[in-house]
């Protein structure tokens, strides 16, 4: 399925990004032009949860339950951070959701990825299983942009 593959050479990326961050202080907040940017362990925590929330529950899946994930959902704020919350913990629930995103993906057939996806969310009036997990792609895509900006503001070398 082309939307799988696509969503793994994204997480792919996402990973590799953050593989090269893993000597930078993940709750470092750098500031440009008077806006506080989003930590690294902000940014992997919403990506988890946005997996989490469009692939799992939007194709009709079952949500990996983490005591934490709420803290990073759409409306929150980078600044926040869970109080037992680390990278180590981030890490293995991000590989956790995504093996059980990509196995949802993989039941989910061409005609079932244009019925109505499980949140009602709609892009351009289009409420399919398909638009949920297109954006979920561009939605990491965005964040994982994020996060090679902060590979330069920490003078990680990235090529």
């Amino acid at each position: 399925m082309v939307l799988s593959d696509t969503f793994q050479k994204t997480r792919d990326l996402t990973r590799w990004y953050l593989s090269l961050l893993k000597n930078s202080d993940p709750l470092k907040q750098w500031e440009v032009n008077g806006q506080r940017l989003n930590s690294i362990i902000w940014l992997a925590s919403h990506i988890t949860w946005a997996e989490n929330f469009l692939i799992l529950k939007g194709t009709g899946g079952r949500l990996v339950e983490l005591d934490w994930i709420e803290h990073y959902n759409i409306s929150s704020k980078g600044d926040l951070h869970h109080a037992e919350h680390n990278m180590k913990t981030v890490m293995e629930a991000m590989k956790e959701v995504h093996e059980k995103a990509m196995a949802q993906l993989l039941t989910i057939t061409d005609e079932d990825m244009d019925t109505e996806n499980a949140l009602g969310f709609g892009f351009g009036g289009i409420k399919t299983k398909r638009i949920i997990v297109q954006h979920a792609i561009r939605h990491e895509a965005m964040h994982t942009g994020h996060l090679s900006w902060l590979c330069k503001i920490n003078k990680v070398e990235t090529v």
